[in-house]
């Protein structure tokens, strides 16, 4: 007896197949009998609905299971091919991506419901551009404890993102739910931590801030293109030395016109590239020349 499915080899074995409601039994070769096998196991995988996206959007998958090391000896195992595995986890990123925004969003609202504490008050060693400056902090990285403490009481604080550079300079407004003078104990606690920040690093981490510095010197001596932010970023670190005197080349109060005078309202981004270039490159021709003779002296 023939196969009853390809017809041509000797009929083996029975199997039954039913594609609507109903099962036929068939005598087919063993070749056959191994495809009809296959076919049903890849109509029999099952979809899994992904979690976590937007409301009103959907998506399906066929589930799909990678080598795990119980089944690593498992020979009928089928391992999924490699671009699977790529779309599985551009589909994680994706999930990942929109929970981050959400988050986000969700923390812009609940600053816009705070008061800003403004910050004429804040002695000036602490403050740039009408900001409070916490950069030792940042170079001690102590600045994510910091905000988890403010949140926890009902306060952030909000920094400048240009350029593409996030928080540049660490200069930060104080953002505050409940009394002002609940939030100024707080501010006065937070300048305390940044003062004994700033100490540590001159007196018992020297190489910590002189890394810093010292990167900083060598982007704004070599530097080809240069935007504001981070023109900015760059000129944070310098400010805190320039305070403690361990530059030579520069004074206080030329950094801190620098930083008072840098524009991070990213109004550069409406011109060409070819535009953005020139006016990157111009600045930093200026910032090549000033700083040349800028050096670290012996202080630190």
């Amino acid at each position: 007896m023939k196969c009853e499915i390809c017809h041509k080899a000797d009929a083996s074995e029975a199997i039954s197949r039913g594609d609507g409601g109903e099962d036929d039994e068939l005598y087919v070769c063993a070749a056959c009998a191994k495809a009809e096998k296959e076919r049903r196991q890849r109509k029999s995988q099952r979809t899994r609905k992904v979690t976590g996206l937007p409301p009103g959007v959907s998506m399906s998958i066929t589930e799909i299971s990678r080598q795990t090391e119980d089944s690593s000896n498992d020979e009928d195992a089928p391992e999924p091919p490699p671009f699977i595995g790529a779309i599985m986890d551009a589909i994680h990123d994706m999930v990942n991506g929109m929970e981050k925004a959400d988050a986000a969003k969700s923390r812009r609202q609940a600053q816009e419901r705070m008061s800003v504490l403004p910050a004429a008050d804040v002695p000036a060693d602490y403050r740039v551009k009408d900001r409070i400056h916490l950069e030792g902090l940042h170079l001690l990285g102590e600045l994510d404890a910091v905000k988890r403490g403010l949140h926890a009481l009902g306060m952030d604080i909000e920094g400048i993102s240009a350029d593409g550079v996030s928080e540049t300079g660490h200069a930060y407004l104080f953002r505050y739910g409940g009394s002002q003078e609940r939030a100024k104990r707080v501010v006065e606690d937070l300048l305390r931590e940044e003062g004994n920040a700033r100490a540590r690093l001159k007196n018992e981490l020297p190489r910590v801030f002189g890394d810093s510095l010292c990167r900083a010197l060598a982007i704004l001596k070599n530097c080809r293109l240069i935007s504001p932010g981070e023109l900015f970023d760059l000129l944070s670190p310098m400010r805190l030395a320039a305070k403690e005197g361990m530059l030579d080349g520069i004074t206080l109060e030329e950094i801190e016109g620098m930083m008072t005078a840098a524009d991070l309202s990213n109004a550069e981004d409406g011109l060409s590239q070819d535009e953005r270039d020139r006016v990157d490159a111009e600045r930093a021709d200026e910032m090549n020349g000033r700083f040349e003779e800028v050096m670290l002296n012996d202080v630190l």
